[in-house]
């Protein structure tokens, strides 16, 4: 009877993550709550220059500075910040779940493609305050 349960049970020691490897998920559900914070990438904070308190600055931000790469996880910054490959993980005071890092890598794998609210954001603003 238990055996039954447990085929019943979502996930029940299944790999697979129902969750969708897209933006419009990725950014409030994940990215937003860890890193996005008053201490870190809001635009309260402005640490490092790297804003991600929106679903459309976070893409902007990652996907302009090139933070990620379009379809190659395993070439794009973010990835290597999430795992803590080198000297610096992000967020810094813990890491995030493998499972929520596998998520981001899929999207990345995918073609990070834009799917939020409204069209694709335009490029950064350059230091002088207008657009490439």
């Amino acid at each position: 009877m238990a055996l039954f349960f447990c085929g019943v049970l979502v996930g029940c020691g299944s790999t697979n993550d129902p969750r969708p490897d897209k933006w419009s998920f990725i950014s409030p559900i994940i990215i937003q709550p860890s890193c996005a914070t008053a201490n870190c990438h809001s635009q309260l904070a402005e640490r490092s220059g790297v804003m991600l308190d929106t679903v459309a600055d976070g893409y902007q931000q990652l996907t302009q500075r090139h933070f990620v790469m379009p379809g190659d996880p395993d070439n794009s910054a973010l990835m290597a910040l999430l795992r803590g490959e080198g000297s610096r993980r992000m967020p810094p005071d813990f890491p995030l779940p493998e499972a929520d890092i596998t998520l981001i890598g899929s999207w990345i794998a995918d073609g990070a493609n834009w799917d939020g609210p409204g069209s694709e954001p335009g490029p950064l603003p350059t230091p002088d305050g207008g657009t490439p």
